[in-house]
């Protein structure tokens, strides 16, 4: 039997300490980073006069009464408040900080019972805010249906150039593969595999799947949709892109770098620049004329412009959740919108009976009416219409639309269509039945 050498090695402290911070998100170091910065320069300001941080104190109603001021008191460079949603997570960041800095301090400033007077202080703040109309949190907007279609018939994202088909790539998987807005940057070559049918894009990590000890284990895959020839083609698109990059290329990063070289190559073998990239989707709308003033259009509007796609297709929640990756419907139930314009659509149609003639109304009226009078004739002539009971296995059998025969048990019913007066009525639809079993042997 052949041995087989085993291979062991001890890590290094730094290895392990490299990985043991890699347990929480990088955008919860950056957030709780950006904080603390924050949190700092107000203090240290000659008006506040602070020379001491925060994690050095020792008593938690002197961290309680300094974090009021620093929630109450706290302005953007610009003098303005910081947005409500923002605050939040600040206090947040804040106890996440002291949490890791202060030894056996586990607390949570969120927390009203041991914070009682941060918690009125910061629900106050917010309350204030808002009967102000200020610091509301921006939603990402997405775009219309009738947008796309302009978007995807415009030059700027022309797959017959670098440039205009790394933005058509770039919309394709914003359309398809729901990510979030940050997760572009990211994005591997080896996310994206090939197949008869179309790219199964895989996605080894999202916000709520971190892939710990309490995530799942496995990769989240979408298969994207064949093309359809002359129309929509993303996976052509996608390949080219693919098959552009140069023959040796060692990046793995799926966007690259835009080549100036007007020799044939189209990209670099590097990763486009994360500004750029962070800057992709407002890029497009503005290259391809879409007006955006006015409206919070981002990378994030991507995914909302897909999650909201499939809602307007016809598609249940359940259905969404499989593609946007949400684990509950409350949070998918978040992109099901309706939009300003709908909005005015919907008042527009309240004016519209505001200014109409009664005339007009009446006439529609009766026009209406009509109609549900012949619609309620055709119905008693075109549906099947039981007043007795038949078996399952009868009915499933008579595929054509034609009354069902009488058995010995409804002789003296009266099956009478034109009889008018009231019955219940069994609709048969496409032969489905309810409160029975059919088996075919």
């Amino acid at each position: 039997m052949e041995n087989i050498k085993e291979s062991y090695f001890k890590p290094t402290a730094k290895e392990l300490l490299k990985v043991q911070e890699s347990h929480v998100p990088q955008n919860t170091v950056k957030c709780t980073k950006k904080w603390i910065n924050i949190l700092n320069s107000w203090r240290n300001h000659e008006d506040v006069g602070y020379k001491y941080t925060l994690e050095s104190l020792s008593s938690n109603q002197q961290i309680e009464k300094e974090m009021c001021e620093f929630i109450y008191g706290i302005r953007t460079k610009s003098g303005e408040r910081y947005s409500r949603a923002s605050l939040k997570n600040a206090v947040a960041s804040i106890s996440r900080h002291l949490k890791d800095t202060i030894p056996q301090w586990n607390y949570n400033l969120l927390d009203k019972n041991h914070f009682p007077k941060l918690h009125a202080t910061l629900d106050g703040t917010l309350k204030e805010m808002k009967k102000l109309g200020i610091g509301a949190a921006k939603p990402h907007e997405g775009l219309t249906n009738d947008e796309l279609k302009i978007i995807l018939d415009h030059d700027a994202v022309s797959f017959n150039n670098p440039e205009g088909l790394l933005r058509r790539v770039f919309l394709w998987i914003c359309l398809l593969g729901c990510p979030r807005g940050g997760e572009h940057y990211n994005l591997l070559i080896n996310q994206f595999e090939d197949t008869d049918n179309g790219f199964i894009f895989k996605k080894f990590h999202q916000k709520n799947d971190q892939g710990g000890l309490e995530s799942n284990q496995y990769t989240f895959e979408i298969p994207f949709p064949s093309d359809v020839k002359g129309k929509a083609e993303p996976n052509a698109d996608i390949r080219k892109y693919i098959s552009m990059r140069p023959s040796d290329c060692i990046t793995k990063e799926f966007y690259l770098g835009i080549s100036t070289n007007t020799a044939g190559k189209w990209y670099y073998d590097w990763a486009l620049g994360e500004k750029r990239i962070r800057g992709m989707f407002r890029e497009i709308c503005i290259a391809c004329g879409i007006d955006i003033s006015g409206r919070n259009i981002s990378n994030h509007s991507g995914r909302d412009t897909a999650i909201q796609s499939i809602f307007d297709a016809g598609n249940e929640e359940v259905e969404a959740m499989a593609i946007s990756g949400h684990n509950s419907s409350a949070g998918v139930r978040n992109y099901l919108k309706v939009t300003k314009e709908k909005k005015r659509k919907i008042l527009g149609s309240v004016m519209q009976r505001l200014t109409e003639d009664t005339s007009d109304i009446n006439s529609k009226t009766e026009i209406q009416y009509d109609n549900e009078v012949q619609c309620d004739d055709n119905m008693q002539h075109g549906e099947i219409v039981l007043s007795g009971f038949s078996k399952a296995s009868e009915l499933l059998e008579n595929k054509n639309k034609r009354p069902l025969q009488e058995t010995s048990t409804n002789k003296n019913i009266d099956i009478n269509n034109n009889k008018k007066k009231k019955r219940k009525k069994i609709i048969i639809n496409k032969y489905y039945y309810n409160n029975c079993s059919i088996y075919n042997n």
